[in-house]
């Protein structure tokens, strides 16, 4: 772990949120609620309707987390000779080790995963910077309510704050870490991507929750109209003879009554192909506000290739532009840039916001690609070409093709491999002059011939 990382990880404790201080009251986002119909309009439907969560969760996923990210360094000024570009960067390696610091004691991966999903449903989501004593270094992250959060901007359509129910005083720019989705105006708030199905999932929800527990019920065992003669009857047994009729001859269930009754089955014509279809057509508007793969969500696609194309358009027209949005919007003041002046100032090197810095931290998603990791292996494994190859007595290279671990081929290499020829330095006895002897260690099929 680097110096930063212990001191981050280790270091002063926090100081007390501001969310911390104010009176809530109730939330439109109840977590441990199921009064859906009290819920905000679109979170209601992430909580209710399954197919709503799992497409939002998997763009999610394959946004933030399914390949990860790496952070790295870039010049601000472009620097022609590679070597003097090197040394540049190893000068100021220390800034990318404090950012990967702070995003590892941040939980900076959940931190993206759950702004995806909360910019999905409300079009905005912010997350309170909770600082350390120092109150410049970042400790932790809090999820914020988005409903409540309101962006503050002045005449020019700058932002200058938020304001945040139940805390008067609100927040300043630089202590909330905040997102958008899909923001079509100067006015930093975005739309939400359950908008757009709203109606759709009102219907199945209407259809799952009411319509088909009475369908399934009454497919076996249908409606009855039931006659009884009560002529007999004082009117007060007459009126509760007839209110417990209907309750005592429940469909299914055997009754026996001393009474005069007859009972007339009336036959329903139930089109539940017709309503299953329905349901069919309305999951599909569903799947395609979301653009996720059938195949992701457990719905059978139509056939491999079928799945590979949609994948791949999946991965370029979803996955893609979400991951461009993140790195723009951290690559600045918002967090990336203000972690490399916090840096710098550690360093002695302090630097004025709104100055440029000699270095930039870059956002890297790592690539989701099915593709690009089976073209990679081919590649590495014609180069390799089973030991006799170009990357033969090269497998470091194959292994940095291919991202792997290279501490497992130290490991590996720690003793001689079959088929891979190796110089061991020696020396006689009485230490008069060296020796060198080449070894090379025969495959086990060459060994017993």
């Amino acid at each position: 772990m680097s110096h930063y990382a212990k001191v981050l990880v280790y270091g002063s404790a926090a100081t007390s949120p501001k969310i911390g201080k104010g009176d809530f009251g109730t939330s439109n986002t109840p977590t441990e609620s199921e009064n859906y119909a009290s819920m905000d309009k679109d979170y209601r439907w992430f909580r209710q309707d399954e197919l709503v969560r799992r497409c939002t969760i998997i763009n999610a996923c394959f946004t933030a987390l399914a390949a990860g990210f790496e952070t790295t360094l870039e010049p601000t000024k472009p620097i022609a000779d590679e070597n003097e570009k090197k040394a540049f960067l190893e000068k100021y390696q220390y800034v990318k080790d404090y950012v990967d610091a702070i995003n590892k004691a941040v939980n900076f991966d959940q931190v993206l995963f759950v702004a995806q999903i909360k910019r999905s449903i409300f079009g905005k989501c912010g997350f309170e910077i909770v600082f350390k004593t120092d109150g410049k270094t970042p400790a932790y992250l809090i999820s914020l309510q988005s409903p409540k959060l309101t962006p503050k901007k002045n005449k020019d359509w700058e932002l200058t704050g938020f304001k945040y129910t139940g805390i008067k005083e609100g927040y300043d720019v630089d202590e909330v870490l905040y997102f958008v989705n899909t923001q079509l105006e100067n006015d930093f708030l975005g739309l939400s991507d359950v908008e757009p199905i709203r109606s759709t999932c009102k219907a199945r929800n209407y259809l799952l929750d009411k319509d088909f527990p009475e369908i399934t019920r009454r497919l076996w065992a249908p409606y009855t109209l039931l006659e009884a003669d009560t002529a007999d009857m004082a009117d007060d047994d007459e009126t509760a003879f007839l209110k417990d009729l209907a309750k005592i001859a429940e469909a299914g269930k055997s009754t026996a009554i001393n009474k005069s009754v007859t009972a007339q089955v009336v036959e329903f014509r139930i089109n539940l192909g017709g309503l299953v279809q329905l349901m069919d057509k309305l999951e599909e508007g569903v799947i395609r506000a979301y653009g996720t793969p059938r195949f992701l969500i457990n719905k059978t696609p139509e056939n491999r290739a079928t799945a590979y194309v949609e994948f791949e358009a999946y991965v370029e027209g979803v996955i893609k532009p979400n991951q461009r949005y993140f790195k723009r919007a951290l690559e600045c003041d918002m967090w990336y840039d203000r972690l490399a002046r916090l840096a710098m100032e550690e360093h002695g090197e302090k630097i004025a916001k709104g100055v440029a810095l000699p270095v930039k931290v870059k956002q890297n998603f790592k690539p989701v690609k099915a593709s690009d990791i089976y073209a990679m292996a081919a590649a590495v494994a014609s180069l390799y070409g089973n030991g006799s190859g170009v990357l033969a007595e090269f497998p470091e290279i194959a292994f940095e093709m291919m991202n792997w671990d290279q501490e497992l081929l130290k490991a590996k290499e720690k003793s001689p491999q079959p088929g891979k020829t190796s110089v061991v330095k020696g020396e006689d006895k009485e230490g008069k002059y060296e020796e060198y002897i080449i070894r090379r260690r025969l495959p086990a099929a060459h060994q017993h011939s």
